[in-house]
């Protein structure tokens, strides 16, 4: 039980970095891909390719942002319940399920302008995946919940 709590709270301090990042990235994205395409890249400033780049890139971070949000703070509500030891509710079950859907909304986000920028392509490969693993997991968990129930009814 004390692994599964210290784990439990290493993935919610992991959270609360990955929050922490999110907004900071929120107020210095456009500076940090001009940084990354220019100086890391050598882009000129005012090429046509870093234009196109940040035409898809931005946008797609932005719309993403409030996606990520939702996603943490349901994550992080998810794993305060099972440091309660509220494992097997019908809570986790929406949390996983909403948690999968903004997994699936990141990649249709990031398909789209991923035809013509390929790291957005693969970022929307890897959210299907785990949309769907959270989908698999969603299930888990509500049949569990599902046989919780029906064996607390059980005398």
């Amino acid at each position: 039980m004390l692994k599964r709590k210290t784990s439990a709270i290493i993935s919610l301090v992991i959270c609360a970095l990955c929050s922490i990042a999110l907004v900071v990235m929120a107020c210095t994205f456009p500076a940090f891909v001009n940084w990354f395409y220019t100086d890391i890249h050598g882009l000129a400033p005012g090429a046509a390719d870093l234009q196109t780049i940040r035409a898809l890139l931005i946008p797609a971070f932005y719309i993403c942002v409030p996606i990520a949000a939702a996603a943490l703070y349901m994550l992080i509500a998810f794993l305060l319940n099972i440091i309660k030891e509220r494992v097997f509710i019908k809570q986790n079950v929406i949390y996983l399920r909403l948690i999968s859907w903004c997994c699936y909304a990141v990649t249709l986000v990031t398909l789209i302008p991923g035809v013509k920028y390929l790291p957005l392509l693969i970022i929307s490969c890897a959210m299907v995946t785990v949309g769907t693993l959270l989908r698999v997991m969603k299930n888990m968990t509500q049949t569990a919940v599902e046989l919780r129930e029906e064996n607390d009814l059980t005398i």
